[in-house]
Parts: structure tokens; sequence; C-alpha cells
């Protein structure tokens, strides 16, 4: 199964209370790809998903889905297509992971529709999908950050939208947990052709899983592309400030980044001496 629904930013100008984070960013998302974005803190990288998410108004230009105006679409037709897992999602208190789930199908259901076969199928194979069905009856605040994450993740999936959008949805995991989250992504990205946008502070994991990269700097989009073609020490060190070399990664034939602390600089030089 694969997808082909377009999302597109055009001359887009983006920011809160006036004033400007992004400015002039023109970019399209990949169909059918893992597309991570990546920058500094502060750098615009969540303001790029909010706004493309249509959680945050432009300030001018525009968003495109399909090439229709997003911000001008009807919510339940958006959410149809579109799903959204943002950085500290907030679910009623005492919900179970099953309730959490399910209410992944709300788009799909009209004023007077019932809960159906279709449902129960969703939500089974998001939990499955995620590894969680046996804490179906679990209540949510009970879980450990790891498996909230992937009960988050699995109200996504029911949805069963061509387009996923997450913002830093490994952000307070673990090493372990981090990878079996990305690794869920990726198999939902390799079964169903879903689409996959995410905000990622792990340069060496965006590297690892994504397809394609967008790094955000100064405003706007400093580079974008395959890992492999974009990730250099001097992107690191224009977009994050740090010194580093970039190697192979042994394990996924990616780039993968190894700072270089004032320390070991400085240890260097003086060797060097």
């Amino acid at each position: 199964m694969s997808f082909d629904r377009t999302l597109e930013a055009q001359m887009l100008y983006a920011g809160y209370d006036q004033r400007a984070i992004l400015e002039d960013v023109t970019l399209g998302l990949r169909p059918g790809q893992i597309t991570a974005i990546v920058g500094g803190n502060a750098s615009g990288k969540s303001t790029l998903l909010r706004t493309l998410a249509r959680i945050l108004p432009t300030q001018s230009g525009t968003v495109l889905l399909d090439g229709k105006s997003l911000h001008q679409m009807r919510s339940r037709d958006v959410a149809q297509i579109m799903g959204l897992l943002p950085q500290s999602p907030i679910a009623p208190e005492g919900i179970t992971v099953a309730d959490l789930v399910g209410r992944g199908r709300h788009p799909h259901h009209g004023l007077f529709s019932r809960w159906g076969d279709d449902d129960e199928r969703a939500v089974s194979e998001a939990l499955k999908a995620t590894g969680i069905e046996a804490l179906a009856e679990r209540e949510l605040d009970t879980l450990s950050g790891g498996q909230r994450q992937r009960a988050w993740i699995a109200m996504a999936l029911a949805q069963e939208t061509e387009l996923l959008l997450l913002d830093e949805p490994t952000t307070f995991l673990d090493v372990s947990h981090q990878v079996d989250v990305l690794d869920v992504l990726v198999d939902m990205n390799t079964s169903r052709g879903t689409t996959i946008v995410m905000v990622l502070h792990d340069l060496n994991l965006a590297a690892r899983y994504a397809d394609h990269l967008i790094a955000v700097a100064d405003k706007g989009i400093y580079a974008e592309g395959a890992p492999a073609d974009i990730l250099t020490e001097a992107l690191v060190r224009d977009v994050f400030g740090l010194e580093c070399q970039i190697i192979n990664d042994p394990v996924s034939n990616t780039p993968a980044m190894v700072p270089i602390g004032r320390h070991k600089v400085a240890r260097r030089t003086n060797n060097a001496a």
C-alpha cells in the first residue's frame, strides 16, 4: 500500500504575537517517506511542524494539502487525511489505553454513526502494531513513559491517516524506548506507506531513521535532502554551533555525527604544539 498525498508550504511566514520565527519558507514533503525536521533550540522546528499541522496560523504564505489551502479546509476532512501527535499530549484522567486508542476513530464518525467493525479492526491492529495489546485495559497514567508514548502512537495509527506529523515523539524517553518508538514508525511507513514527518532532537537517530532531513536555522531552511547528501561538519557547525566529525554508522550505513567538546579541542591543540 502506498499513498501520494502532498503537503507543501509556499512563501510561509509563521510565528507568535506578530514575531516571525520562520520567514519565506517554501518546501514540499515527500509522499511515502519519513522526513525528520532538525535544528538547534528555538530554531523554529516545532513552529514549522505546528504550522504544517494547522495548529498555528500562518502570518503570510500558505500551506497546501493536495493543492488546497489547508487552513480553509474543514477540520474533519483534514483529520481523515492527516494525524498529529503533539509534543505533550494530554488525556483525561483515568482513561484506559483502549479508550485512548479508540479516540483515533472520531474523525471517521458522523453525527449519527455508530462504532462498527472497521473501528474494532483499526483499534485492534493499532494495539498489535505498537505491542501494547496486553495493556489495553490499563489506565494511561499507570504506564511508563515509553508505554504511554506507544499508546499515543497507537491512537494515531487507529486514525488511519495517510499523513502523520509528530512533534518530538521521543522526548523524555530513554535510548531503548526512543529506538522502540522509531521502529514502530518505520513499520508503519513500510507496511502502509504512511508519510511521516517528525521533529527530532537526536541528529544521529534522525539520520538513521529518516529518508529526508530538513535542517532549520536562521528563520528558514538551511538545507534539505537525504542524510547522506546534506549531513556535513559544516551543517552541524552552522545549524547547531558544534564542532564535530561525520563518520559512517556501521549499523545503518548512514552518516553519524561525533561531537568534539571544548576539552578535546584544547587537548588536540596542545598535543599538536
